[in-house]
Formats: C-alpha cells, sequence, structure tokens
C-alpha cells in the first residue's frame, strides 16, 4: 500500500527491507475537467496544453531540465517519457513518466524538482485534479502518491522534489502553484521552493 502524502510530508526513498532505491519512475498525470452545461452532461472535457519538467540541481545550481523535447540527460540518469513504459501506469492514470536511476547520478546531483507548466496560456482551470507518484521500477510497485485539486487560473504546478542528503534520497511534496510564462519563469518558481 503507497503512503498517501499531504503536502510538505517526506518519504525516503528506501526499500522496505532499508536498502536504497536505484531505479524509480516518477508518474506524473491530470484529469481534464468538465465543460460546464451541455457538453460537460455529455462527458467531453476541457483540455489544456501542459507538459512536465524535471530540473536536476547540484546545490543549487540549475544543471539540467528534462521534458518532452530533451528526453534524455547526457548521462542517461534520468528519462522523460510520455509513452506507456510499464503496465500499471495507464491503471494509474499516469500522463507522463520520468524514470530516474539514483545511482548513475553523478555526486554533485542533490535535487530534482518535478513539476507541470504551460507556455501557451492554458491554466489549471482546465484541469480538476492531478497527482505524482513514486514507484520502485525494479518491482513495479507503487511507493508513494500525492494528489491535490489543482484548478485555478495559475498556468504552473509544483509537484514535488528528491534531495539527496549525505547518500540518502528523499521525496517531498511540494504542491504549489505559480504563473509561468516561459521556461525562466519557471525556473525562478523553483528556485523560490527550496
Amino acid at each position: 500500500m503507497p503512503v498517501l502524502m499531504a503536502k510538505g510530508q517526506q518519504v525516503p526513498l528506501i526499500r522496505p527491507d532499508g536498502r536504497p532505491l536505484t531505479l524509480i519512475r516518477m508518474g506524473i498525470g491530470w484529469q481534464p475537467a468538465p465543460r460546464p452545461g451541455l457538453l460537460g452532461a455529455l462527458g467531453l472535457h476541457r483540455r489544456g496544453h501542459l507538459g512536465t519538467f524535471a530540473a536536476l540541481y547540484s546545490r543549487d545550481r540549475f544543471l539540467d531540465v528534462l521534458f518532452a523535447d530533451n528526453p534524455v540527460n547526457p548521462d542517461e540518469s534520468v528519462e522523460h517519457s510520455t509513452a506507456l513504459m510499464a503496465e500499471d501506469t495507464a491503471d494509474a492514470g499516469d500522463t507522463e513518466s520520468f524514470f530516474a536511476r539514483l545511482s548513475r547520478l553523478p555526486p554533485h546531483a542533490d535535487r530534482i524538482v518535478f513539476a507541470v507548466s504551460s507556455f501557451d496560456g492554458s491554466t489549471f482551470a482546465t484541469v480538476q485534479d492531478a497527482h505524482c507518484r513514486l514507484v520502485d521500477e525494479s518491482t513495479g510497485h507503487e511507493l508513494a502518491r500525492y494528489t491535490f485539486p489543482v484548478t485555478g487560473p495559475h498556468t504552473a504546478l509544483l509537484m514535488a522534489q528528491l534531495t539527496r542528503t549525505d547518500g540518502t534520497w528523499t521525496m517531498t511534496a511540494i504542491g504549489e502553484p505559480a504563473t509561468c510564462t516561459t521556461f525562466p519563469d519557471l525556473l525562478q518558481a523553483i528556485q523560490r521552493h527550496r
């Protein structure tokens, strides 16, 4: 049974036997909000143009960002995917995923922040809820899930972050809305939530 996280809650990235996780998936998904009136009654939903991002840092210094147009970082430790790469992905409601080979990340990389954003003016008024979930990719078991309502005029949502301290990784639920019209805006929003 996964840990159902609350905002600000932390979960260590360790297996039940105490060994550290080395290969994880961060599944991220959202549900479109129903349209008002007849279109909503027919089950038609509003669609926004949202995408997911994973920003890598070293002691608050930006290193790289992974997303649809830049899906793999140079050392191949983090990878973005919109494809269904595991049987449980569709059932879990994931829209996009990031795979992280934590043991392959360079020692100076100590933070990965996961966010959903739109740079074309689409807002979360088109979304009724969102989630991120941590999966032990070696077993397929979901370890933690953070779900929250997100409808609103904001254009970005900081979902969660992974941080490394003394060799141990921890997931923290963030759940902070932001207004971003450009990629630098998104990076500034991430920097404000260290």
